[in-house]
């Protein structure tokens, strides 16, 4: 291995410094990947780029080396740079899927696994195995989402209502009241209690069959913040509140002053300052609306909600809501048994149906605890067992994640904001600053796939 031009080369940025949409942020954005799998697929094009230029032999890049290939020729200039360092000129060769080039590509795919191995060791599967990072995860996508989920369910709530009353009447007609009532309220409390503790361990295994992966393991702690609570707002609120914390920023009534424009090692923080360096005084309100636009933070909303996605349209996460609607709506299901049977009967109903509508408000809720519970308690719990023996007090990001906390004297800046912006995940775009580098890109200029390269 010629160590000196590998030096080289992974010492080559392809991001200019400061560049609020760069080639890092671009690639990211547009391929909706998180911070560590951009900058390992980066990485491993790099690798591959050191065996194009050394090798006599056609090599080949996987699908996930050739998107940021792809990326990186749009960059002309950082890519004649990167070439000048190879001595030599790589050049892209599409594949044209006929069975002549798919012999030869093969067999370049072969000879660059050896020639990588013989290198760098063993391909990280992530990024040369798989064409998608969340193919990863190996979690099997269910036919339905969650909405339609509850729309079956509702449809056969409603439609069995009737015939299950037929058949627990003859039950029922034997219970009396008030007997009837304390065990109902006992029997779904019971049931209620064994559910959490079915979905604590099923999440707890869902959990732990993924946290291995490289998307998973390696998200920040600003990435798991959005990933827990699926709002960009908690991380604007937690880079910002960190820098009034190291007196940065300075809160002057319900307006934010920058005091120290100094960038620090957090690109998040550094988008902050430059945005606040055109202003003497500005509300919290506008400052959220300007970062909550910047590609940067575009990008971790979008990197971390592919991954939320696959995680809630997968089999294995919905086999859990199935299982909790099911409970659920069996157990309401007495309740409007014994509500169809009194009137039936011409019995009094008023407190069965009181107790009804309130376990329905129960359940409810609990529902919602449980489509949330992977997010809100799993994974924290999760991360926070894996960083118990880590001095986390002196980051102040993992310590946000895992403990939380805002500043007394930002925190009456922050409610309104919460109140005004609830919805502002839903933008979408590269916001301003991203200008036409926003538009196309050659991304299918070579076709769906790659065949390899060759040198001049």
């Amino acid at each position: 291995m010629d160590i000196q031009l590998w030096n080289q080369i992974e010492n080559f940025d392809l991001d200019k410094p400061n560049d609020q949409y760069g080639f890092s942020t671009r690639l990211a954005f547009e391929n909706s990947w998180t911070f560590y799998f951009t900058k390992t697929a980066i990485l491993e094009y790099k690798k591959f780029m050191y065996l194009a230029a050394t090798s006599n032999e056609m090599v080949s890049p996987s699908e996930i080396v050739d998107i940021v290939w792809h990326q990186h020729l749009i960059f002309t200039n950082s890519y004649s740079d990167l070439c000048t360092i190879l001595a030599k000129r790589i050049e892209h060769i599409p594949s044209t899927h006929n069975k002549a080039e798919h012999e030869k590509f093969h067999k370049a795919k072969e000879v660059t696994k050896k020639l990588y191995e013989l290198n760098f060791g063993k391909q990280p599967e992530e990024i040369w195995t798989f064409g998608n990072p969340m193919h990863s995860l190996q979690l099997d996508n269910a036919n339905y989402n969650l909405g339609i989920l509850k729309i079956i369910f509702l449809g056969a709530f409603i439609l069995l209502s009737f015939p299950i009353s037929l058949l627990l009447k003859p039950v029922l007609i034997q219970i009396d009241n008030p007997y009837f009532a304390w065990y109902y309220i006992f029997l779904f409390g019971l049931i209620t209690f064994l559910l959490m503790q079915f979905v604590k361990k099923t999440c707890d295994s869902l959990i732990e069959k993924i946290k291995s992966k490289l998307i998973i393991s390696n998200l920040t702690p600003l990435e798991l913040v959005f990933f827990q609570k699926n709002n960009l707002d908690y991380v604007i609120h937690g880079v910002v509140n960190n820098l009034i914390e190291n007196r940065r920023i300075q809160v002057t009534g319900n307006k934010l002053n920058l005091i120290d424009d100094t960038l620090t090692n957090n690109q998040y923080e550094n988008c902050v300052i430059e945005i606040m360096k055109e202003y003497d005084l500005i509300p919290y309100l506008q400052l959220h609306q300007l970062i909550i636009n910047k590609p940067i933070f575009q990008q971790l909303k979008k990197g971390v909600e592919k991954i939320r996605e696959t995680i809630l349209d997968s089999k294995q996460f919905l086999f859990i809501i199935k299982v909790t609607l099911v409970v659920f709506g069996l157990l309401l299901n007495i309740g409007f048994s014994r509500i169809i049977t009194g009137v039936s009967r011409g019995k009094a109903i008023t407190n069965i149906v009181i107790i009804t509508i309130i376990l329905a408000a129960i359940s409810y809720r609990y529902y919602k605890k449980v489509v949330n519970y992977l997010f809100f308690h799993t994974i924290h719990s999760s991360f926070k067992e894996g960083k118990s023996n880590t001095n986390v007090e002196q980051d102040w990001q993992w310590n946000y994640f895992l403990y939380g906390g805002l500043t007394a004297s930002f925190m009456p800046l922050v409610m309104p904001a919460n109140n005004n912006f609830l919805s502002s995940n839903s933008n979408s775009g590269c916001g301003s600053s991203g200008g036409s580098s926003c538009g196309s890109s050659c991304g299918s200029s070579c076709g769906s796939s790659c065949g390899g390269c060759g040198g001049d």
